[in-house]
């Protein structure tokens, strides 16, 4: 039997499906129809082609913009910083699940290599390039968005999607319903059914109903109108949210049954995933969580299909050991024998007993990482509004790290978030099947170790039941002797007796400390196991927070988030290029037309201009006292130096006798500017 490492890599890849719908599994890696390095190495040829080709269907925006018209362009495999093409994105992601997994526990990579070990991590980072060349014109494809990109995103999904199925079925030994196959794999065949089906229709509509894009910094709706483009955008909608006002917080309830409908009812919006008007979530988290939720879901599946029916063979094997042996003891019989038939009746009720602890772990791990996944979806929401917001109180502020660190962490975030589902998920595992397999244990085993626990836990019950009511005692002499009016305010009250009740207790509570130690080291590794998928939350005290990695990678994420996706920031650069285009739009409307407008009639339209735009000046200023300060100091610092920059440019021909006459024209200038 392989290891497990090997058959986690696997994947249940299967063959061929036999004609009652069964098929069967070994513990040894099923033979391909198509081989992973071969086809690998193929694949490079039509993905340097086509993206050789979706280069030259794009144009650069800086260098060299009169060569060759501005072709060929840089394209790239996905804006991270924008929302759209979440879902294609995501499924897109969501197909690399089974090579992510081949990667991290078969160590398999693009070609074979027999060398010197100290170099297989140079062969592992070229593996890499050519596993992530393979699937770029996918992922370009997307982002480019045009005819010719959905085009070769659609070709390379067909075949990415028939090498999937090619070799998902496969001979094998274990006969298994041909339903729990499809199961097993459902999440990850969605992901290339969604991409085989979508991106074909997208390079239709994209041919019968082509969108002019319009370089906006918001999320472009088309639409002919800029200004409703911009509104439409969930930047627009967002930022037109922030300008009505806050409908009035609800009513606590008064009965108990009112506050616990409405606890069960807020309850969902905090913790999991929920959809809130004018708010998006990053294409590159729902594909992190997409990539996160595939291999917890297969994992699970494997680990479930392949262990139960391990300990299904060893428990028909005891009961065959038990049938020779005989399940009832015999007048006569050899000692020898009732000691084997009394071990193998301990070892059935073991294997049944683990089993069980064994599959329930597994649940109760991938439910809390399935849960922790919905919920991390809602932080990172209630995060990313507050650094809108300018509070940053909940991650390491931007002043303590540099903005190359930032980057930095962003570029780390995604790959370090699946990683640490991964390991989390499986020390989650690992820590609830060690705690089930104790208490297994110990049912099991009670009639043998009964007298051994009872005794222990005579000594040990005086020492907890003090202990509560020592703690209780101080809790309600501190609230109600130590403190005045009842623990409402933080100010003493006999305070000698006080004094005598502390001296007192410094002598138990250093027995009671023992105790507490080992549960803060017991609470330390329980929460550090149960958070360790979740980068939102670091496993360090709060001063140290900058050495750990994950955290300090989810920080730079979100600051980078917050920093380019600001909706307000996003509406009012928009604001600014509709009106440049809208501007040029005139312009060449004008020159078309021929329509030239007398020296009266273009003196009116400035002034109308300046009108308005001193009148939105006055409004901003009005609402926004802060602005206005800021706007008033800045003011006076560049008159202060207009005023230095005149007065010092005519000092050298300053005399006596035109010094006033000199300062008043200064102070003209001034006010002036």
């Amino acid at each position: 039997m392989s290891s497990i490492g090997h058959l986690l890599g696997s994947f249940l890849g299967l063959d061929r499906v036999n004609t009652n719908f069964t098929y069967t599994l070994v513990y040894r890696g099923c033979s391909k129809v198509i081989p992973h390095q071969e086809f690998r190495l193929y694949l490079l040829i039509p993905a340097a082609i086509s993206t050789i080709l979706l280069a030259f269907s794009t144009r650069r925006t800086k260098q060299k913009l009169h060569l060759l018209n501005g072709r060929p362009g840089l394209v790239f495999p996905m804006d991270v910083m924008k929302r759209s093409h979440r879902f294609s994105y995501a499924a897109a992601f969501g197909t690399l699940a089974q090579l992510c997994a081949t990667i991290v526990f078969d160590a398999k990579h693009a070609f074979n290599y027999d060398g010197p070990a100290y170099l297989k991590v140079f062969i592992a980072l070229v593996s890499m390039l050519i596993y992530g060349m393979g699937y770029f014109p996918l992922f370009a494809g997307i982002s480019v968005g045009s005819p010719m990109g959905y085009l070769v995103a659609t070709l390379f999904s067909w075949v990415f999607t028939a090498e999937f199925f090619a070799n998902s079925f496969c001979t094998q030994e274990m006969v298994i319903s041909y339903l729990i196959l499809i199961i097993g794999v459902l999440p990850e065949m969605l992901c290339y059914l969604y991409l085989t089906f979508s991106l074909p229709v997208r390079f239709v509509l994209s041919i019968a109903k082509p969108v002019k894009k319009t370089k906006l910094a918001v999320d472009f709706e088309s639409s002919e109108d800029l200004y409703e483009s911009i509104r439409k955008s969930y930047q627009g909608i967002h930022v037109t949210k922030l300008f009505k006002r806050p409908p009035p917080p609800p009513s606590p309830p008064d009965g108990a049954k009112e506050k616990l409908i409405f606890l069960l009812k807020s309850l969902p919006g905090k913790v999991f995933y929920n959809n809130t008007k004018g708010f998006r979530y990053s294409a590159r988290l729902v594909s992190v969580m997409t990539v996160g939720f595939i291999l917890l879901y297969e994992f699970t599946f494997l680990l479930f299909i392949v262990f139960y029916q391990l300990f299904d063979i060893a428990e028909q094997g005891l009961i065959a050991n038990l049938d020779v042996v005989r399940r009832e003891t015999v007048t006569g019989e050899d000692p020898s024998t009732t000691i084997l038939r009394d071990t193998l009746n301990i070892s059935y009720y073991l294997v049944i007993a683990f089993r069980g602890c064994f599959l329930t772990s597994l649940m109760v791990a991938l439910a809390i990482n399935v849960v922790f996944l919905l919920h991390y979806m809602a932080s990172y929401k209630y995060n990313l509004l507050l650094l809108y917001k300018g509070n940053n109180e909940h991650l390491t502020p931007r002043a303590l790290k540099s903005n190359a660190s930032l980057i930095v962490g962003s570029m780390r975030y995604a790959g370090y978030q699946v990683g640490y589902i991964g390991w989390g998920f499986f020390i989650q595992f690992l820590l609830l099947l060690v705690i089930s397999i104790a208490i297994a244990t110990i049912v099991t085993l009670w009639d043998v170790i009964k007298d051994l626990i009872l005794q222990q836990f005579m000594i040990i019950w005086p020492v907890l039941i003090t202990s509560l009511v020592l703690n209780i005692l101080q809790l309600v002499l501190s609230k109600f002797l130590f403190l005045q009016e009842n623990g409402d305010i933080l100010a003493m009250d006999n305070r000698r007796l006080f004094f005598i009740f502390t001296y007192f207790m410094f002598f138990y509570n250093i027995f009671i400390g023992i105790f507490s130690c080992l549960m803060r080291i017991i609470k330390a590794i329980i929460l550090g196991a149960l958070f360790l998928p979740r980068l939102d939350h670091s496993t360090l005290p709060k001063k140290f927070q900058r050495m750990d990695p994950g955290f300090d990678a989810y920080c730079g994420f979100m600051h980078v988030e917050s920093t380019h996706t600001n909706p307000v920031a996003m509406v009012f650069i928009s604001i600014l290029q509709a009106e440049s285009l809208t501007a040029l739009k005139r312009k060449e409307k004008k020159i078309l037309n021929i329509v030239l407008r007398d020296e009266y009639q273009e003196m009116l339209a400035k002034k109308r201009r300046k009108a308005r735009w001193k009148w939105l000046l006055a409004y901003t200023l009005v609402n926004n006292p802060e602005i206005s300060l800021q706007r008033r100091l800045v003011l006076a610092k560049e008159r202060n130096e207009n005023i230095k920059e005149i007065f010092f440019s005519r000092s050298s021909s300053f005399t006596v006798k035109s010094t006033k006459l000199d300062l008043e024209d200064v102070i003209i200038q001034s006010e002036r500017l």
